[in-house]
């Protein structure tokens, strides 16, 4: 049994997990390994923007009359079943003991400061098992991701409150992760409505960031949507994005802002002569 030593690197811990898709999807349809509690943990994981969250945010989401959170066991046992059916490497943590949360999940503090509340982020490689085998199996509910709407007001985890007012803030991702990345990769990571380029202008970290909006919104449509990637979604940034839902009585289309853009621009440019 190999012992795969987890590393606090920069904030996160990482370890080397080289679990597949296939061998992900396999263990899902186990019912000895992935218990009705354990799919049910990993799937409110799922659900959330970028498949991440805290134990705190979780229990605040889903509450229960448990006084504590019950992921931290649900995890453990998930992982000892994990590792049982691989039967080839276990996780030792920067302890010294056993580290379990490790395998299905990535994990990091909050803004990358011990003592901020712990985030775990679910596999990429068991996302995409989830989305390969959600429809056959019946285990994933698009109703349960954030519509979009929900998504410009959504919360992080956290709330803050200023005055009286409650703002939340939020990244935004498309609900389905499968229609993000094919939006992605029709129409590319720059703005659609103004050029605006992530990477060209921030670097690295700006690499592959976009927003992806839904021509006609979600809430339109009468029970499930079944969503074009190429002509019912756009590519934008986030400021175009909101000028788009700025007005709560129409949603502008991508040509409205573009003219919008177009027209600033040219009044800008006769001022300058």
């Amino acid at each position: 049994m190999e012992r795969r030593q987890l590393k606090y690197i920069d904030g996160r811990y990482e370890v080397e997990i080289d679990i597949t898709v296939e061998e992900w999807k396999t263990m899902l349809q186990n019912p000895e390994i992935f218990k009705p509690e354990y799919l049910d943990m990993v799937l409110k994981w799922y659900y959330e923007i970028d498949h991440r969250a805290t134990n705190h945010a979780i229990m605040a989401k889903y509450p229960s009359d448990l006084k504590g959170t019950p992921y931290n066991g649900y995890v453990k046992g998930l992982t000892n079943g994990i590792l049982k059916h691989l039967n080839r490497f276990e996780v030792i943590g920067t302890t010294g003991k056993k580290s379990y949360f490790s395998v299905p999940f990535e994990g990091w503090y909050e803004d990358y400061k011990e003592g901020n509340h712990f985030v775990w982020k679910v596999r990429d490689e068991l996302v995409q098992a989830i989305e390969e085998l959600g429809e056959e199996l019946g285990i994933v509910d698009e109703k349960k991701f954030p519509s979009e709407e929900e998504e410009l007001t959504s919360y992080d985890g956290e709330e803050r409150d200023e005055g009286k007012k409650r703002r939340r803030y939020t990244t935004l991702y498309e609900r389905n992760p499968k229609n993000r990345r094919d939006a992605v990769k029709i129409h590319g990571t720059v703005c659609q409505a103004c050029g605006f380029d992530f990477e060209k202008t921030y670097g690295e970290i700006g690499k592959d960031y976009i927003e992806v909006h839904h021509i006609k919104p979600l809430y339109e449509g009468e029970g499930p949507v079944k969503v074009n990637a190429a002509t019912d979604l756009i590519c934008v940034c986030p400021n175009c994005h909101r000028m788009i839902h700025r007005r709560k009585d129409k949603v502008l289309s991508l040509k409205e802002l573009q003219l919008l853009l177009s027209s600033k621009k040219n009044r800008v440019n006769e001022k300058a002569v």
